[in-house]
């Protein structure tokens, strides 16, 4: 991003935050043009580094395997995300490569950072009965990022003024400070229900592509609530009643998505996931 970009774009700028008052509006209109995917790269880039160097706290343990089931295990999951990202269409996929990294870790949630870095714990992983269901997550948290969710709600949180500084200015170091100071709060980026919902949508768009039953968020996010054992998945993810209805509309409106829905023994990959994922329980 250059200094001509921002210069082009001020007048938006200062049309958008005279008209609205409200900066908080500001990053879902004319945000977009200052923060470039080269930017969200290097966001994303720049917090994996801190999370994998700098988790004094531990929130973050890498899955390391420690034998040769353990490696079927990781490469089981990191291959059903890649093949998640495979089956969305060139048109929604932002230019940059996708990093999948596994957390070993019993807490139930999965999360993404800017810049196609997806994280997804074991721990909720063991909450899963089926692989349409670990898809169905996988295809929520790419989702996500290919609508660019986790970028807006950075800018909000961590504010678009320090960020645009940090990039602007080139500073390695300023961009460091920055990340590192949120790096705990940048794992738990709330989005807006819309966002929710959009990202449902397209989940279960991209998990229907990839031939796996349609209805696997659904019935996971369904056999839980906020107060329940997956209150680490719905601090980051609300769960309006309706999400699971929204869902199965949506599958209802598709005679391919019934399909695959309807034929669940087979497109649910039930046994397959109870075998490779094993190793955890």
């Amino acid at each position: 991003m250059t200094w001509l970009k921002v210069k082009n774009f001020l007048p938006i700028i200062m049309g958008s935050l005279l008209l609205t008052h409200c900066s908080c509006d500001f990053f879902g209109t004319a945000g977009a043009l200052l923060i470039s995917e080269d930017d969200e790269v290097e966001l994303g880039r720049e917090f994996d580094l801190q999370l994998r160097t700098k988790d004094t706290a531990g929130a973050y343990p890498i899955y390391v395997p420690r034998n040769a089931e353990e490696t079927a295990f990781q490469n089981y999951v990191l291959g059903l995300a890649e093949e998640v990202l495979a089956a969305v269409p060139a048109k929604e996929r932002p230019d940059y490569d996708f990093t999948f990294t596994l957390i070993d870790k019993d807490v139930e949630n999965a999360f993404a950072v800017p810049g196609g870095y997806v994280y997804i714990y074991t721990g909720i992983i063991k909450k899963m009965k089926d692989e349409s269901e670990l898809v169905g997550v996988l295809g929520h948290e790419i989702a996500h990022v290919t609508r660019h969710h986790y970028r807006d709600a950075m800018a909000k949180d961590a504010g678009l003024s320090l960020i645009l500084q940090a990039l602007l200015g080139n500073d390695a170091g300023q961009l460091a400070q920055l990340v590192a100071g949120s790096l705990y709060s940048m794992a738990g980026l709330k989005v807006s229900q819309s966002n929710e919902s959009e990202a449902d949508f397209y989940g279960t768009r991209y998990t229907a592509a990839t031939e796996r039953n349609p209805l696997g968020i659904a019935k996971f996010f369904g056999r839980f609530d906020s107060q329940g054992s997956l209150a680490s998945w719905f601090s980051t993810h609300p769960d309006p009643p309706d999400r699971v209805s929204e869902v199965r509309s949506q599958v209802n409106g598709s005679d391919t998505f019934k399909q695959l829905a309807s034929d669940s023994l087979t497109t649910n990959y039930q046994s397959r996931f109870e075998q490779r994922t094993q190793v955890i329980r």
